[in-house]
Order: structure tokens, then sequence, then C-alpha cells
């Protein structure tokens, strides 16, 4: 991926997207591109978070593993080209919550979460404009995942009510 290109996925990703050219620079700077295959994991549930993400190209989907093999891999989001993922590593060092496998092969952007903390220690105003957007993009990602936790249940509650009762 060219360094124009990079820079255009910064810009027009929700987590950097209020960053003038020089803070995007800067972001820059600290990036790293990684390329996946399709079936690929990027990390799995309970990796320890090192790094933020910012899908160029592809399709991947946020699964949740089950601890008994007889359980089904519950996927509970797809996410496709300029979305970021990981960014719980900002805030807190701590273990993947979810597993994120490429639907599709992928081409990202990922970004140390060391290098980026230590650009928003440097730049304050970067910091504070990441740090918001990120409080954003984490707001709408809990209430999407409400919402589909509301309405697996409401689904289950209705199953059971279709369902005879046993005598």
């Amino acid at each position: 991926m060219h360094l124009r290109e990079s820079k255009q996925i910064l810009r027009q990703s929700d987590l950097f997207r209020d960053l003038n050219e020089i803070h995007l620079d800067l972001v820059l700077r600290v990036c790293e591109e990684s390329n996946y295959l399709a079936g690929e994991y990027i990390f799995r549930q309970d990796d320890v978070g090192d790094a933020l993400y910012i899908l160029a190209e592809g399709e991947v989907e946020i699964i949740l593993e089950p601890e008994a093999a007889e359980e089904a891999i519950l996927q509970v989001a797809e996410l496709k080209a300029i979305s970021t993922f990981g960014e719980v590593i900002l805030v807190e060092k701590a273990k993947r919550t979810a597993s994120v496998r490429c639907k599709t092969d992928a081409q990202l952007l990922r970004i140390p979460r060391d290098r980026l903390l230590k650009l928003c220690n440097d730049y304050p105003e970067i910091g504070f404009r990441i740090m918001r957007r990120m409080a954003a993009e984490l707001s709408l990602k809990l209430q999407a995942s409400n919402l589909n936790i509301r309405e697996q249940l409401f689904d289950a509650e209705a199953e059971r009510m279709r369902r005879p009762e046993s005598e």
C-alpha cells in the first residue's frame, strides 16, 4: 500500500477523521501494514492486546469462541473497509474479548499500542481527538452489541413460547 493510500484510509476512518494533515502524518509514522488471507485470524480471544487495527481492504468478522468444543462460534459483528477494531487496548492493556477472523483477503493498518500512546502523550491535542473519537466509537459498538443481545434474548424467548409444554 502506498503512503498516500494509507493516509487516505486514516483520514476516512472514524477514529482519525478529526485530525489535520500534520497530525495524520504523525499517526502514519507509527502505522504498520499487515496482510492476511481469508480464514486467517488477526488475533484470538484471550490474546494480550498490543495494537489497534484499521481495515483498509476486505472483510473481517468479530467472533466469540466457545469454551466447550460442542458449542458453536458466535459471530457478533462483520466489518468492512475503513472500520477500526481493537481500540480498547488504548484504554487498558488487557486480553482480547473476541477473535477477529478474515472473511476475505484483508489489508490492514496496524498501530502498536505503545507507539500510539507515546504519540498521544507527546502531542496531547492528537491524544484528545483520538480518545474522544474512540469513546464515541466504543459507545456505538456497545449500543449495537446490546441490541444484538436483546434480539437474541427475544428470539430465544419467542422460540421457548412456541414449543409445546412437556407433560
